[in-house]
């Protein structure tokens, strides 16, 4: 989940989206907090893609201007509590908090909605499905963080607990740190609940990830719903496969789309 130097798409929108249609940013107000969010495209369905931790909407840059996706879709990239616009530094560190502040995303006129999340976003993405069931129409988890038996802090994350060290880390490190810290308690909380869910779940696991167990393959294969769930390890890949082989994600967001019966325009 933390990475010193992920290749992670950066730039602004302009540089990022060098030629229209480009996303555009919106916002929403839930208690005293803002939430951001960029949209583009209006097809049948709605996509949430979910970032990892540290991140921003900028980790789907490449899927937001995927045509095809835009066709089947609309995109939406948010930027989770705390990062990005989303009041930055102001984490949210509690998976059930989290999908309490992302779920107005989900609910719009007549689209089902898909998730797609990466790393952290991956539980993020199955707590909503879990808590939202009649709006959520399937998942793909990316190198997800999903793993209670493999998803424990190291020895970096608890130095980070120490003051002296936190000021030393840059801020995105120390916020992203919260929310790993409190992770193996809300992805325990998580493990029965696996089981009542019913739509259609990939995951992608890389083979050689060095942050999430490759055998979350296993964990995975173990509680997704059956016969929807579908776990597909890629061998030469690790944890950032969402940048290095989009061609391969995007084609699992397109098979899940067809499997959920959401028809192409």
């Amino acid at each position: 989940m933390l990475a010193k130097n992920p290749p992670y798409p950066r730039g602004s929108v302009e540089e990022l989206f060098p030629t229209p249609p480009r996303p555009v940013e919106h916002e929403y107000r839930i208690d005293d907090r803002t939430i951001h969010y960029w949209q583009i495209g209006d097809g049948p369905a709605r996509i949430l893609f979910v970032h990892g931790t540290p991140g921003d909407w900028k980790a789907w840059a490449h899927y937001l201007a995927d045509r095809q996706l835009q066709q089947r879709a609309t995109l939406i990239a948010v930027d989770r509590p705390g990062f990005g616009a989303s009041d930055p530094g102001r984490v949210a560190p509690r998976m059930a908090e989290q999908a309490r502040l992302l779920a107005p995303l989900l609910d719009g006129p007549g689209k089902p909605t898909v998730i797609v999340g990466h790393s952290l976003g991956g539980p993020i993405a199955a707590e909503l499905a879990m808590r939202h069931p009649a709006l959520v129409r399937g998942a793909v988890l990316v190198a997800p963080s999903i793993d209670p038996n493999t998803e424990q802090p190291r020895w970096y994350n608890r130095a980070m607990t120490f003051g002296l060290v936190r000021a030393l880390m840059p801020k995105e490190f120390a916020w992203a740190n919260d929310e790993i810290m409190v992770l193996p308690q809300d992805l325990q909380a998580q493990t029965a609940r696996w089981a009542g869910l019913t739509m259609p779940i990939t995951v992608v696991q890389g083979a050689r990830d060095e942050l999430v167990d490759p055998k979350t393959a296993d964990y995975a294969a173990s509680v997704l719903p059956k016969p929807g769930g579908r776990v597909i390890v890629v061998p030469d890949e690790g944890h950032f496969v969402v940048w290095k082989r989009p061609d391969l994600i995007t084609r699992e967001i397109l098979d899940l789309l067809d499997r959920t019966g959401i028809p192409a325009p």
